[in-house]
Parts: structure tokens; C-alpha cells; sequence
């Protein structure tokens, strides 16, 4: 039997944990009845006490995170915040709960992250030098505050040896029928996935994400280039036109959107004509050889590789994701 231990820490989101729960129940349905239990687990809080969920619902516990001591896999469930800045201070006052994680992988236990809770495994070093994925809306932050991640932004689901983290909210689906495919098969995995109507296939956030993270920033400079580069969205690029557009210097252009946006003016360009071509795929019938023309590239294959490199799908699996 394997033990899955689920942390509860402040403003955890009720659904990340319920979930796992219902799944693993569900996995020791599909095992068979008259078969031992192949999964068992416990809810466990920081101080041991009954815990309070983000939306309000209150969680009976086993014992506080040192009782995770003897499990297979230690989850840590996504968490709501009220802004960045608070959850950066609550993250770096958690020196416990990471030293506790950077033990527990030292012992050799799997460690899995939903959510905005992959920031705890980033946060204690595990992830140092591993690929990883997060919630796409926090992946410029993401990048920008741990940038020894080997970050797959738009990855639901990605796997480095006991390590494992899933994306935004509902792809905690997905890590978990991994820890049953993990542990107990493909068949079994694919028989649940059937029963709770998951797509255990899907592979990118892409089709659900927007393009919240390069606004907010404050910065009537790179507020103003952002504003050039989406009218000029098919034109070829030049950095010394747009800094001469908006009265800057190319050294000031550069520094000034690795401070707003975490990245430069050139990537962020791919980006917007990416977010175009998104919303092209999403609300027209055009061809992708149209597509491609009307966000300013010529080659099709070039967007292709692209599109797949930054989006994790190719634009066909984005546009029928989409319908």
C-alpha cells in the first residue's frame, strides 16, 4: 500500500486536495474490493490543528507535516493569495516547511506540487536544475524569482525523477492519475481517467491561458512600446526604431522591460504575435498559412517549431482543444 501524505498549508485550495482524495478513492474502487487497499493517505497541517481552506471549509487533520515522515509521496496542494507580494513574504517565512521538503528528498520520497504549491518546492532548492511547471499565470514570476527552475511554462504535467509538478488548478487530475500510472499501471490510470472524464492526454495549458502576466506593471515607457509593437504586430522588428519611437535608448529599452516584464523587447514581440495567432485559431476558420501571414511571419514551419517550443502544442492540437 502506498501512502500519499497531502500538506495543508494556509489558504490551501479545498478542490486540490479533494480531488487527489476522491481519485485515490476511486483507483482502490477500480483495484478491486476484495483486493488490499492500494492507496491510503492522510491530511496533515503545519501545527497539527483543524486547518481552514481558502474558500472557507474547514479540514479535520491526522497531525502536523513531521507525521509525513514515513510516506511514499508528499503533496502540496495549490494555495490562494492576496496579491504576489504577500505570498512572496509567506513563502520566505517558510523556512520550516523547506527544510522539511529538502529532507524528505534527500530520503528518496516523491515530492508533488499543484498549482500555485509548486512554489513551495521551488522555494526549498529541490527544483534547483529540474524542469518544472507552475499555474501560467504565475510563470513571469515564476522565472523571475527562481531562475535556477528549468521552467515548461505551459506544461500541465511534467515529471524529473520524484519530482512532480502540475499546472493550474484541475491539472491536479492529471498528477494524480500519474501517481496511480506511476504506481499501479497504464490500464488502471486510463480506467479512472475514463470514470472522472479527465483528458489524461492533454499536454499544454496553452488554450486556457491570457495575457494578463504583461500588464499591471506600471511602467508608462514599456507601456507605451507595448502599444507600438501591437500596431506594428506584422512588421519586421528593429530595436532601434522602437527605441527611437519612444525616446529611449536601446541599453535603457532593454533594462526597463527585463524590470516590468521579465523579458525582452524581442521575446516579448513573439509573444504577442503568438497571443494573436491564439485568439485567430480560437474565433476564425482561417488557414494557419493565413494565420501566420497576419501576425508577421512567412515561414510556417519556423511558427510551427515555435508555437510547439513556446506553447507546448502544435496549433492544429491548440485549435481543437479549443472547440
Amino acid at each position: 500500500m502506498k501512502k500519499i501524505a497531502l500538506l495543508l498549508p494556509d489558504q490551501f485550495f479545498a478542490s486540490s486536495v479533494t480531488a487527489l482524495v476522491d481519485l485515490l478513492h476511486i483507483t482502490n474502487g477500480c483495484w478491486g474490493r476484495d483486493k488490499p487497499p492500494l492507496f491510503c493517505w492522510q491530511l496533515l497541517s503545519a501545527t497539527g490543528d483543524a486547518v481552514i481552506s481558502s474558500s472557507g471549509l474547514k479540514f479535520a487533520v491526522e497531525g502536523d507535516f513531521s507525521r509525513a515522515a514515513d510516506a511514499d509521496v508528499i503533496y502540496l496542494p495549490g494555495v490562494g493569495y492576496r496579491d504576489l507580494a504577500e505570498y512572496e513574504r509567506r513563502l520566505s517565512s517558510g523556512s520550516g516547511l523547506c527544510a522539511r521538503i529538502l529532507a524528505w528528498q534527500r530520503e528518496g520520497r516523491l515530492l508533488a506540487g499543484n498549482c500555485t504549491g509548486v512554489a513551495w518546492l521551488a522555494q526549498s532548492g529541490v527544483l534547483n536544475g529540474e524542469e518544472a511547471t507552475v499555474s501560467w499565470w504565475l510563470s513571469d514570476w515564476f522565472r523571475r524569482r527562481y531562475p535556477a527552475v528549468k521552467l515548461r511554462a505551459h506544461a500541465v504535467l511534467v515529471e524529473a525523477g520524484n519530482l512532480l509538478t502540475s499546472g493550474a488548478a484541475t491539472s491536479h487530475h492529471n498528477l494524480g492519475l500519474r501517481l496511480v500510472e506511476r504506481f499501479a499501471g497504464a490500464d488502471l490510470a486510463m480506467m479512472c481517467a475514463r470514470l472522472m472524464l479527465v483528458d489524461i492526454r492533454r499536454e499544454s495549458q496553452a488554450p486556457y491561458a491570457n495575457f494578463q502576466q504583461y500588464f499591471g506593471h506600471g511602467d508608462a515607457l514599456i507601456a507605451r512600446s507595448q502599444q507600438w509593437l501591437q500596431q506594428r504586430l506584422a512588421e519586421p522588428f528593429r530595436l532601434d526604431e522602437l527605441a527611437r519611437a519612444v525616446g529611449a535608448s536601446e541599453r535603457t529599452l532593454i533594462r526597463r522591460f527585463r524590470v516590468a516584464l521579465g523579458d525582452t523587447p524581442l521575446h516579448y514581440l513573439q509573444q504577442l504575435r503568438l497571443h494573436a495567432a491564439r485568439r485567430l485559431l480560437e474565433t476564425t476558420s482561417l488557414g494557419l498559412e493565413q494565420i501566420v501571414a497576419e501576425v508577421g511571419y512567412s515561414d510556417v514551419s519556423t511558427f510551427r517549431r515555435l508555437f510547439k517550443r513556446e506553447l507546448a502544442c502544435t496549433p492544429g492540437e491548440y485549435r481543437r482543444a479549443g472547440k
